[in-house]
Formats: C-alpha cells, structure tokens, sequence
C-alpha cells in the first residue's frame, strides 16, 4: 500500500474529519450560505463559519504525519525505497485530495441551494481550497514541534480561533483595533477572509488573485519548514 492511500485511508476513518471537513460545513453553507449580492456586508457568517471548520478539517486530516512520528511508523517507511520528499508530497496530496473534494461539493451545493453562480462558486471553492492547504502544511509544522498529539490538537484549534478571530473569520474586521489587523495579516485566515470579501463585492478581480496567492506562498513556507524540520 503507498503512503498516499494509507494516508487517506487512514484520514478519512477519522470522525473529526468527517464532522469537521464534511457534515458541518456543508450543513452551514445550505442552512446560512445565502448572498445577497445587492447588499453585501463585510461580514457573512455563513461563509466564513464555513471556512474555518474547513481549515480545522484539513488539518485533522493531515495528522497523520504526527501519529506516524509518535508510533515510530515513518523510521519504517523511510527504511524503505520511499524518500522523506515522496513521504511530505503523498502525505499532502492525501490531506489535500479529500479536502478540495469537500470544497467543490460545498460551492455545488450553494449553486444548488442560494443560487450562487459559476463565477462565485468558483471564488468560494478557491479560497477553501487554498485555505485547507495552508492547514495541511501547517500541520506539517506542527508535527514538528510537537510530540504528544493531545497538546498538538489543543494548541492548534487554540491558535487556528485566535487567528481566525484576529484575521475576520469569527467577527468583522472593522471592529478590531488597526494594529490587530495588520498582525492577523500576517496569517492565512486574513487572507481568506479578505478574498471572500473581494469575491462578494467585485468578484473574481485582481485583488481576489492576489489574496489566493498570498495563501499559496503560505502553503509553500508551511510545507518547507515542515520538511527541513526533523520528524524522525
């Protein structure tokens, strides 16, 4: 069996990932994904709820790096003929696959429910896409530093709120002090939050590219760290 389909085998067996990256998400969109685009508020809980559960999902399902770690599994797979860059690479797309899957099922289901069109249901899928990504590589991170899988899931669902708060994805960025924005700026949710708000008012237009790709260079600074990082 490759480490992808292990991976994934073994992600998807997670009930967390199934609640956190499947049924709650997709249940929020349905229930609270309606858009009035002719009065759009900076804020939309629905959208944003949705998001964050999803970059939670992610990286429930990308911790399986962490067990493997702590069980000793990836000595035993690195004895083998797989590299540490083919272990990383599978590991992600195994987190990654499953993820992007869930996002397009939820943009359907808002074309389907509210009436979304192609264009926006694009949007949103991009940026809980792209958004998952950055979780899966930050879980990466985090199976660096941490060795006992209790500390890291209290830590991280700890610090994925704080951000998500700080970055617009639990409360209206208006209402935050400046200098508190320009910290939340430093991370992903902040960038998601912004592109879906870009989405809403204008579109797909430049800043929206700008916010997915800032998210990818997160995505890519996650997984590197992650990779120079000792696991073993």
């Amino acid at each position: 069996m490759t480490v992808f389909k292990y991976s994934l085998l073994r992600g998807l067996k997670s009930p967390a990932t199934i609640i956190l990256n499947g049924a709650l998400p997709l249940f929020v969109i349905l229930t609270a994904g309606y858009v009035d685009f002719n009065d759009v508020t900076e804020f939309h809980p629905g959208l944003f709820l949705s998001a964050l559960m999803v970059m939670l999902g992610a990286f429930y399902m990308a911790r399986g790096i962490q067990l493997d770690r702590i069980d000793g599994t990836v000595i035993r797979i690195l004895a083998g003929p797989v590299t540490m860059r083919s272990y990383l690479l599978q590991n992600f797309f195994s987190a990654m696959v499953p993820t992007a899957g869930m996002c397009a099922v939820i943009a359907i289901a808002g074309m389907a429910r509210h009436g979304w069109g192609i264009e926006f249901a694009t949007g949103v899928f991009l940026c809980y896409a792209f958004l998952g990504g950055t979780s899966i590589g930050l879980s990466f991170v985090w199976a660096a530093l941490f060795k006992n899988k209790e500390a890291s899931v209290a830590a991280f669902i700890i610090v994925v709120n704080l951000l998500a708060t700080l970055g617009g994805l639990m409360m209206p960025l208006s209402i935050l002090p400046v200098f508190l924005r320009r910290f939340g700026a430093l991370f992903p949710p902040h960038w998601a939050a912004r592109g879906l708000d870009n989405l809403m008012n204008y579109g797909l237009n430049g800043q929206f590219w700008l916010c997915i790709g800032v998210m990818v260079l997160f995505a890519a600074a996650y997984l590197l760290y992650g990779s120079k990082r000792r696991i073993v």
